[in-house]
């Protein structure tokens, strides 16, 4: 009877283990070690892209019952956007909240994301970000070592486009001699050259030295980050341009991906679909409760100009990129055309 009974109270120990791996899809073997990994960001923790990190960690903890662990690193402390795009496809970084347009020199089929004006909504931008058409990107991605975690691209940044700068721009004219910050990409640096700006490429988390010592005096971004980067506080001026919709994505390490169990990766995607919402949310007060804080706290003046001339001088620029070779020939119409 004490040997039946010692057998049955070591089964039931066991079976206690392996329980909470079992639910992951995991040896009970392997419970001593949680799945601990990294994501980095180059926007401050109150930015939406931080709000959003966080609560993907929150929901990667809370789907995995403590099994899995999401560390946060925001503000560029790994490195700026190209340098985490390079850790991730290395494997040196897990994860990264990945802005696609910075992808232009690497794939394709990023190229267009960023032309002025060629997208007429947000829906729109979404819909080729999920068509046939960006597929081929997302193939070449995971062939350099990246996989993206929400295949329905629902991080909608919600706070609209336009520049920060230390004078009124109101027409591209206003642009002229501008020393404009960009990200190393051609197609921005074109585009913002021909609307009549001097640009010079700046990582984000160095903007706002760069503007304190006069190396830039504007840049591309939106009032919600311009505020909380504290750009707003060196630069008076606003302006409201929407030249093209952002939508970001969490991009991933395809070996640790691969590392996992089905379950575990299931909890990724579920974790990423359900911080868009928080995601969506914060951005969206950029434009609200973020423009007034920047009105009120650095006496920013917001601009909303009609943008007609911008429109017009963006059509010249997006057929210069092609014939250029900028952006792939044909692909701007195509885009045009999804319905």
């Amino acid at each position: 009877m004490n040997r039946n009974r010692s057998s049955f109270l070591k089964g039931l120990r066991a079976l206690a283990l392996a329980l909470p791996g079992l639910a992951l899809g995991l040896p009970g073997t392997a419970l001593a070690q949680a799945v601990v990994l990294k994501i980095g960001t180059v926007d401050a923790p109150a930015s939406h892209s931080g709000q959003g990190a966080e609560a993907f960690a929150a929901e990667v903890a809370r789907l995995s019952n403590g099994q899995m662990k999401v560390e946060v690193f925001h503000a560029g402390k790994l490195g700026s956007i190209p340098e985490q795009v390079k850790n991730v496809l290395q494997g040196a970084q897990d994860l990264h909240l990945l802005y696609p347009e910075f992808l232009t020199n690497l794939i394709d089929e990023t190229k267009v994301i960023s032309v002025p004006y060629l997208f007429r909504d947000m829906n729109h931008a979404q819909a080729y970000l999920k068509s046939d058409l960006f597929k081929p990107g997302l193939d070449k991605l995971r062939g350099m070592g990246g996989v993206i975690l929400d295949p329905d691209w629902n991080w909608k940044i919600n706070d609209p486009r336009g520049v920060i700068a230390v004078r009124p721009i109101r027409t591209p004219a206003d642009l002229k001699g501008l020393k404009l910050r960009l990200w190393e990409s051609k197609v921005a640096i074109e585009t913002w050259r021909g609307l009549g700006a001097n640009t010079i490429v700046v990582a984000r988390p160095e903007m706002y030295l760069a503007f304190k010592q006069g190396i830039i005096e504007g840049g591309p971004e939106t009032i919600g980050i311009a505020y909380d980067q504290k750009n707003a506080e060196l630069a008076k001026y606003w302006t409201k341009t929407e030249e093209y919709y952002q939508i970001i994505n969490i991009m991933m390490n395809q070996r640790k991906y691969n590392s996992l169990t089905a379950a575990q990766r299931e909890i990724l995607h579920t974790a990423a679909r359900n911080a868009s919402r928080v995601f969506q949310e914060a951005s969206g007060k950029g434009f609200t409760e973020k423009r007034q804080k920047a009105e009120k706290d650095f006496g920013v003046t917001v601009l909303e100009p009609d943008l007609g001339p911008w429109r017009e001088q963006a059509r010249a620029i997006s057929a210069a990129l092609e014939k250029e070779g900028v952006i792939p020939s044909g692909l701007a119409e195509k885009v045009r055309a999804m319905r």
